[in-house]
C-alpha cells in the first residue's frame, strides 16, 4: 500500500485538505478579533503575509512527519495541482463567504501590481517540492546550488549582497550581483565596483574578485580556491573546474581576460599571469586520467602556469606541467604538451617554438610608433562617427596628434571633449591641452601632472606604463577600450 502511495503521489494530493481548514480559521479570526486593531493598508498587509507564513509551516509539518518520502521531481504535478485546487476554493470561498468584488479578488493574484495573495500561489506551487521528505540519497534542494539558485539567486542583487555580508563576505562599494548567481563560497572577498553577471554559480572555498572585474553570463567556478585580480574579464559560458584537491587553486593576473566558453580545469594549479588573453573554446587542463595506471596506461597531474602578457587565440589545448614564458603567444588550434620559452611564437599539433624573441618581436623605431598611434587616431575617428558622435577631422601633426568630439547624448554632448596623443613632453605641447581632454602620452606621465590633469576634470593615459587616470566613465571608458583593441591593456591608476 505504500508503495502504491509513493508511485501515485494520491496521498500528498489528499493532504491539501489541511490548506482550506488553516485558511478558514484563520479568515474568520482576523476580521473580528485582529483588523479593528488596525488601519486598512496594515491589515491587508499583515493578513496576508502571516497566512502565506502559515501555510509554509502547516506544509513543512505535514510532508516532514505525515507525509511518505517522494522523488522530488514528482512534487511539480502536485504543486501544480495544489494551485489550481487553492485559486477554486479561496476564490470560491472570498466571493460567497466574505462577499468581496471579483475584481478585487484577482487584483490580489498579482504580485506585480502589490497583490500579496500572489505569495500563496507561490506557497502553494513550489511548497510540495521544496518541503516534502525524500529518499535517502535524494538532494535537499536548499543545500544544492540549483535550490540556491532558486531562492537566494532571486533575491534582487542588493539584498543579495546584505546576505552574503551577514554571512561574513567581505563586499565593497559598487558591487553588483545578476539574478539567479549565488556564490557558493566559505570565504568571499570582493573588491568595489567588481561585477557578477546572470546565472554564475560559484562554489569554493575561498573566492576573491579584484576591483573592476566582471564574470559575464552562465560562469561556472567549482574548484578548492579562487583568486582572481583587478580588472579582469570573464566571458559568458566560461567553466572552471574538475576533479579536486588541496593543490586546486586558479590565480588569474589584473587585467587578464578569458574569453567565451573556454574550460579550465584546475586539479593542480593554474596561474595566470597579468594581460593574458585566453581566447575562445581554450581548454586548459592540469590532469590527464582515465585508464587504469596500475595496467601500464599513462596518467599525468601537474601544474600550469602562464606568465605575464601571454595571448592564446581561439582553441588552445593545454596539457599538464606545462609553463608557457611571459609575452609568448600560441598560434591557434595549438596542443601545448612542453614548455614554451619567452617572447616566443609557438605553434601546431604538438606545437613547435617557430620564432623566438627578435625574430618574432619587432622593435619600432620613434617614427614607426607615432605613424601607428596616428593611424590609430583616424581608426578612433571612423569608429565614432559610425556610432553617431560628431567628431572633427583629426589634425596630424609630428610631435603630435588630436581630433574634437561630442557624444550624442548625456554630458559629453554638451561640449567639445579632446583626444591628445603626444609623443614628446614639451611644455609648449602641454598648453594646447584644454578642459575635458583625453590625453595619450609615448613618454610616462610623472604624478604631479596626473594630479593636476584630474583635477582639471581630464584623463591621462600612460602608454609607457601601461597605467590610465581620471574618473571612470562611459566616455573614458571607451577611449581606454579603443587601446586596448591594440594590446595596451591599462591598469586604473586613480
Amino acid at each position: 500500500m505504500e508503495e502504491f502511495i509513493k508511485n501515485s503521489r494520491s496521498y500528498a494530493i489528499a493532504v491539501w485538505i489541511f490548506i482550506p481548514i488553516v485558511t478558514i480559521i484563520f479568515e474568520w479570526i482576523w476580521p473580528p478579533y485582529i483588523s479593528n486593531l488596525l488601519d486598512t493598508s496594515t491589515s491587508y498587509v499583515l493578513r496576508n503575509l502571516l497566512l502565506f507564513l502559515l501555510l509554509g509551516l502547516v506544509i513543512n509539518a505535514v510532508f516532514k512527519k505525515f507525509v511518505p518520502r517522494y522523488k522530488r521531481g514528482k512534487m511539480l504535478v502536485v504543486g501544480l495541482l495544489w494551485l489550481i485546487f487553492f485559486l477554486v476554493f479561496d476564490m470560491t470561498f472570498r466571493y460567497y463567504v466574505l462577499n468581496l468584488n471579483l475584481e478585487v479578488i484577482l487584483q490580489d493574484y498579482n504580485l506585480f501590481a502589490g497583490g500579496l495573495r500572489g505569495l500563496i500561489l507561490l506557497v502553494m506551487f513550489f511548497g510540495p517540492l521544496l518541503m516534502v521528505r525524500t529518499h535517502i540519497g535524494d538532494p535537499n534542494l536548499f543545500e544544492m546550488p540549483l535550490g540556491k539558485m532558486a531562492t537566494i539567486g532571486l533575491l534582487p542583487s542588493s539584498l543579495k549582497i546584505s546576505y552574503y555580508r551577514r554571512k561574513g563576505a567581505e563586499i565593497g562599494q559598487g558591487v553588483t550581483i545578476g539574478p539567479l548567481s549565488i556564490l557558493d563560497c566559505k570565504k568571499i572577498v570582493i573588491g568595489d565596483h567588481a561585477e557578477i553577471g546572470m546565472a554564475n554559480m560559484i562554489r569554493a572555498n575561498e573566492f576573491t574578485l579584484g576591483r573592476y572585474s566582471k564574470l559575464g553570463m552562465l560562469v561556472i567556478i567549482d574548484t578548492h580556491k579562487v583568486l582572481i585580480g583587478e580588472e579582469v574579464t570573464i566571458q559568458e559560458q566560461v567553466y572552471i573546474g574538475g576533479l579536486k584537491t588541496d593543490k586546486s587553486i586558479i590565480e588569474i593576473g589584473d587585467l587578464s581576460m578569458i574569453f567565451a566558453q573556454s574550460v579550465i580545469n584546475p586539479t593542480h594549479p593554474i596561474k595566470i599571469g597579468k594581460r593574458v588573453g585566453i581566447g575562445g573554446s581554450n581548454f586548459l587542463f592540469t590532469h590527464g586520467t582515465w585508464q587504469p595506471v596500475l595496467e601500464g596506461f599513462p596518467v599525468a597531474f601537474g601544474p600550469i602556469t602562464i606568465e605575464d602578457g601571454v595571448w592564446f587565440p581561439w582553441r588552445v589545448f593545454v596539457l599538464p606541467n606545462v609553463h608557457i614564458g611571459k609575452e609568448a603567444t600560441i598560434g591557434a588550434g595549438s596542443v601545448i604538451n612542453r614548455d614554451v620559452p619567452a617572447r616566443s611564437l609557438a605553434a601546431g599539433v604538438p606545437a613547435k617554438v617557430l620564432r623566438r624573441d627578435d625574430e618574432y618581436i619587432k622593435k619600432l623605431t620613434d617614427k614607426e610608433k607615432r605613424d601607428i598611434l596616428k593611424d590609430m587616431l583616424i581608426e578612433f575617428v571612423g569608429y565614432l562617427r559610425i556610432e553617431d558622435w560628431k567628431v572633427s577631422d583629426p589634425i596630424l601633426e609630428n610631435d603630435y596628434a588630436k581630433t574634437s568630439f561630442r557624444t550624442p547624448r548625456g554630458p559629453s554632448s554638451k561640449q567639445d571633449n579632446h583626444v591628445i596623443f603626444m609623443f614628446e613632453d614639451r611644455s609648449e605641447l602641454w598648453d594646447i591641452v584644454r578642459e575635458k581632454s583625453f590625453v595619450i602620452t609615448l613618454f610616462p606621465i610623472d604624478s604631479e601632472r596626473a594630479k593636476n590633469l584630474e583635477q582639471a576634470g581630464s584623463w591621462w593615459f600612460d602608454l609607457a606604463n601601461s597605467t590610465w587616470g581620471g574618473t571612470r566613465t562611459k566616455v573614458s571608458l571607451v577611449v581606454n577600450g579603443w587601446l586596448s583593441r591594440y594590446g595596451h591593456w591599462m591598469k586604473y591608476s586613480s
